[in-house]
C-alpha cells in the first residue's frame, strides 16, 4: 500500500492545509484506489473558506475506485509526449518501473492550487529516507541558480530554520555549503515533522540526489533527505491527517 496526500493552498492567505489522502493498493489487480478527506480539511473549510472538490463531494465519504481518480489523473504527463522520458529521468525515475504513484510522488509539483506528496514512513527505529523537488529556486537570485549548475551528486546541503518568512510559520532554507540560498524544504514535510510545534526531526541528512541543468528551475534540483524520528512517530497520527470517513 502506498499512502499519498493532497494540500490545498487559500489564495488569500497563502497557507496551505493537508486535506485529503490518496491510498493506492499496487498489489491488487488491478490496483486499488481509496481516496477519503482528512482533518486538516475541516480545519480550510473553517478557516479558509474550502469547499470540496469536484468528484469527491461530500468530507465524511470513503472513495474507491480501480482506476486512479481524474484529480491525480490529470496531473500526470501524457505518455504519448516525445519528452516524457526525459521528464520522468528528472524526477529520477526509471521508465521501465514506472507507475502512476511513483510519478504523483516524485513530481513535487503543485498544479491550481493543489499540491500531492507521499507520505514520511519510518522504519523501526524511526530513521526515514525521502527525496524531493526543491521547491523555491526561482525566488531566489541569479547567483545561487548559477550555483546549481556546479552541484554533484552527493554534495552536502545544510538546512536551517528562517524565523522571519512573512508567508508561513515554519520554514526550511536549502543552502549550499559555502552558503548559496537554494530554496526551500517542502511545507509537506516541514509541517508534516512538527508536533506541538516542535521539530521532531534529529539526525538531519541532506544532499543534492540530482542536477537537471537542462530542466526548468522547478524541476533544476532533487534533493535526498534523512532524519530519525521519536520512537512510534508517524506523520499520519497528527491530528490533521487523520481521515474524517469512520472517524
Amino acid at each position: 500500500m502506498t499512502t499519498l496526500y493532497l494540500a490545498w493552498q487559500d489564495y488569500n492567505s497563502r497557507r496551505w492545509f493537508p486535506v485529503g489522502r490518496l491510498d493506492a493498493d499496487e498489489n491488487a489487480e488491478p490496483t486499488a484506489y481509496e481516496f477519503a478527506y482528512i482533518s486538516g480539511a475541516e480545519e480550510a473549510r473553517q478557516q479558509a473558506q474550502f469547499h470540496p472538490i469536484i468528484g469527491f463531494p461530500e468530507l465524511a465519504e470513503l472513495y474507491r475506485s480501480d482506476e486512479l481518480f481524474p484529480l491525480f489523473r490529470n496531473r500526470l504527463m501524457n505518455r504519448r509526449r516525445p519528452d516524457r522520458p526525459a521528464y520522468l529521468q528528472q524526477l529520477g525515475l526509471n521508465a521501465d518501473d514506472w507507475n502512476p504513484v511513483s510519478e504523483l510522488a516524485a513530481s513535487g509539483l503543485h498544479r491550481d492550487n493543489f499540491e500531492v506528496f507521499p507520505a514520511v514512513v519510518p522504519d523501526d527505529d524511526g530513521r526515514f529516507d525521502t527525496r524531493f523537488v526543491l521547491h523555491g529556486l526561482r525566488h531566489t537570485n541569479a547567483d545561487s541558480i548559477r550555483r546549481t549548475e556546479t552541484l554533484v551528486g552527493g554534495e552536502p546541503l545544510q538546512l536551517s530554520f528562517e524565523l522571519n518568512n512573512p508567508v508561513v510559520v515554519h520554514a526550511i532554507t536549502v543552502k549550499t555549503s559555502d552558503q548559496y540560498m537554494l530554496g526551500w524544504l517542502p511545507r509537506y514535510l516541514v509541517d508534516g515533522l512538527h508536533q506541538d510545534d516542535a521539530w521532531k526531526v534529529t539526525e538531519v541528512k541532506a544532499a543534492v540526489a540530482q542536477v537537471n541543468r537542462d530542466a526548468p528551475l522547478s524541476h533544476r534540483l532533487l534533493v535526498n533527505f534523512s532524519g530519525k524520528l521519536p520512537p512510534g512517530f508517524r506523520m499520519e497520527d497528527l491530528p490533521q491527517y487523520r481521515p474524517i470517513a469512520g472517524a
